[in-house]
């Protein structure tokens, strides 16, 4: 794919969608995808008057009237605990430009401008905030791109990503190094390609469970990390800001739209924007070596077991738990005196009065497996109760954390 005068490709451009799918749009939270856990992403945006304003060698400024639709196609896995994957294959489908009689830039052809791949790794934290770092690596295959230069080798990024959760406000702000390696100006174009900047942005997040949804606010931005030339500075600096919705239509698929407009108009920042994407993930968290119910219950006050119910339904779902709770069982007979209590949990997808009932009944399917089948178990003993989606333990916004808080808790309280 060729380029021509000013035009950028999306190794600058601001709109990068997460591959994770676990976060805001294009901002990372320090949450990574659990292990074995896939995202399949798809991303169309549209932006307005995108051309950086172009001042000739006699001083004339040009502001141009373009549009230029791009899309991503991301795929991310969850590769070990606290540590995924991903890559983008970054598109443009359509560009327009209004006035053809000036200094001005386009595609020669459609199709894909650059390959991006990533990796994250979380340091620390737990549902409600935590630290992780970030690098991606741009392969730019976009030919004389003037503000790559000409031979350009690839771009690479450094990030450190910060989250705070705050009842149901989730907070996120990334901040990093981009470290480029330009080619050499194009003679034919008076433009100097872009080096190293600084890169940031901030999000903040409201969690509508009553609606499955996720109201979302970005601004992100990049500057050049030395000064040589002001008008190189203005031009390669951006700042733009967007408010979009994410919906969870299914607990696999979520939906995404919404739209931006810059703060501080430079490279690749449009006058305004406009989104839509899709997420959809899939595959099961991956279990840890396996522990018996004995030692879970001499280390931890409150365990939760992987006991799987049929869709929708308080079916125990297979025979890995049913054999989770014969051990269980056995378990409790050996212990002797003690009272069981049973927990039933579920994510928020769904009325509240519909999920309080949904947990009720499976806790009580548990309890009632246990006095059918082992005749040792007293009916006193065991006391089964629902609390619906009201005690998550992971974030309702996405696939892997609806997965985790959809469960069966056990506490054995002795005399």
């Amino acid at each position: 794919m060729n380029i021509n005068a000013n035009v950028v490709g999306t190794d600058a451009q601001n709109f990068n969608a997460i591959t994770s799918g676990l976060d805001f749009v294009t901002v990372h939270s320090s949450e990574t995808l659990e292990p074995g856990i896939f995202n399949i992403g798809f991303f169309l945006n549209l932006g307005v008057n995108t051309l950086p304003i172009f001042e000739d060698n006699q001083g004339n400024r040009t502001k141009f009237k373009d549009e230029i639709l791009g899309a991503d196609i991301n795929i991310g896995y969850g590769l070990k605990e606290n540590w995924d994957v991903g890559i983008s294959f970054p598109q443009i489908w359509y560009q327009r430009i209004e006035d053809t009689s000036v200094f001005r830039g386009f595609y020669e052809g459609y199709g894909n401008t650059e390959i991006r791949v990533n990796t994250k790794y979380r340091f620390f934290g737990d549902q409600d905030y935590g630290l992780a770092t970030i690098l991606s690596v741009n392969f730019d295959r976009i030919k004389n791109n003037p503000y790559t230069g000409t031979d350009a080798g690839p771009t690479a990024n450094l990030e450190l990503a910060y989250d705070k959760k705050i009842n149901d406000v989730a907070y996120g702000a990334n901040i990093g190094y981009r470290f480029r390696s330009p080619g050499k100006p194009s003679a034919a174009v008076p433009i100097n390609p872009i080096a190293d900047q600084w890169i940031g942005s901030l999000a903040a997040s409201y969690l509508m469970t009553k609606y499955d949804a996720k109201l979302i606010a970005e601004v992100f931005g990049s500057f050049p990390a030395v000064n040589n030339n002001k008008e190189d500075y203005r031009a390669h600096s951006s700042l733009e800001a967007l408010l979009g919705v994410k919906y969870d239509h299914t607990r696999n698929l979520a939906v995404h739209f919404g739209a931006g407009t810059a703060i501080q108009h430079g490279t690749a920042t449009p006058d305004w924007r406009v989104y839509s994407g899709i997420n959809y993930a899939f595959g099961e968290i991956e279990k840890t070596v396996d522990v018996s119910v004995a030692k879970k219950f001499q280390t931890q006050d409150r365990v939760v077991l992987d006991i799987n119910f049929e869709f929708d339904s308080d079916k125990i779902k297979d025979q890995i738990s049913y054999d989770t709770l014969n051990e269980l069982a056995e378990y409790l007979m050996a212990v002797g005196n003690y009272k069981l209590m049973i927990s039933g949990h579920t994510d928020s997808v769904g009325s509240e009065s519909y999920n309080m009932d949904l947990s009720n009944r499976r806790a009580n399917s548990v309890r009632k497996y246990l006095l059918t089948k082992f005749s040792k178990i007293k009916e006193q003993n065991l006391v089964a109760q629902g609390f619906g989606e009201s005690m998550p333990i992971a974030d309702n916004g996405n696939y892997q954390g609806r997965q985790k808080n959809r469960r069966v808790e056990f506490k054995i309280e002795k005399p």
